[in-house]
């Protein structure tokens, strides 16, 4: 129902009944943005002009319960699917039920999105139909800071799949965090901000033996992943690795998407 909104005509077989959509189901289609934003220079320093039209695959997967209820052949292999597509999507929109708010699977479903390093974001669906949304929206909210502790401030749109409430929003919002997965930041700024963050927080010395974070580089983007280079990095706790990540995705305009670090560790040549 939501994509046919999108695409104003009903493109794809909608009913009350839960399990019409089998397959994922993929549509070509372009959005005309209504605020285009200006573009970033490319490496020669021209700057592309505004974009106004912009396109877009959506593609529309089965719902996915509980494992313990998934009992039928064809919907293990249509949840199968649905995973499949989140392995190869850029964005995935999470869609709740503003009736049901959010249930353990749906924390299950984005703690798999995360996992897989997509952008994700939630959509309330419904919202035309629920009972004391701005309760509605804190309590879910507050569940998916508990639940994803490991991303927080994941974007959350009410929308209505009836009446288009907030799908503009949503897809704005889509193409925001595809703008952030898809991010490369050049090596002097990533390098500068390395050396503020080391000298606010320098790392901590377990067994009274320093550790030395030299440098870091982005080894690459779609996730954004970076790789830190120092001595003893397999010593560094954890704590210290969610404070530079944190760090991150705050100052270097990364927002909520999933971001990687990989430590390596400079060989000693007397160790043997």
């Amino acid at each position: 129902t939501l994509i046919n909104k999108i695409l104003g005509e009903n493109r794809l077989i909608t009913g009350p009944e839960a399990g019409i959509t089998r397959d994922s189901i993929s549509v070509d289609w372009v959005w005309t943005d209504p605020s285009p934003k200006e573009r970033e220079p490319d490496e020669e320093g021209n700057i592309p002009p505004m974009l106004t039209e912009r396109r877009v695959r959506l593609i529309d997967t089965a719902g996915m319960r509980k494992r313990a209820k998934v009992q039928d052949k064809l919907e293990k292999l249509s949840v199968a699917d649905a995973r499949h597509a989140i392995d190869f999507a850029e964005v995935v929109v999470l869609l709740l039920d503003a009736t049901k708010g959010l249930e353990v699977q749906d924390l299950k479903i984005a703690d798999h999105v995360i996992q897989e390093g997509r952008a994700l974001i939630i959509a309330i669906n419904k919202w035309d139909v629920a009972v004391d949304g701005s309760g509605l929206f804190k309590g879910i909210r507050a569940a998916l800071e508990e639940g994803l502790s490991q991303l927080k401030g994941v974007p959350m749109i009410a929308v209505s799949a009836l009446t288009g409430k907030g799908l503009d929003q949503m897809i704005s919002a889509a193409f925001d965090a595809r703008e952030a997965w898809n991010k490369r930041v050049p090596t002097g700024i990533l390098n500068r901000w390395f050396e503020a963050a080391i000298s606010a927080n320098p790392p901590p010395a377990p067994g009274g033996k320093r550790i030395k974070l030299r440098y870091m580089t982005q080894a690459r983007n779609r996730p954004p992943t970076f790789v830190i280079f120092g001595n003893r990095t397999d010593e560094l706790p954890a704590s210290y690795a969610r404070y530079l990540l944190n760090g991150i995705r705050r100052d270097l305009d990364f927002g909520a998407v999933p971001v990687r670090i990989n430590f390596r560790s400079s060989k000693n040549p007397f160790a043997d």
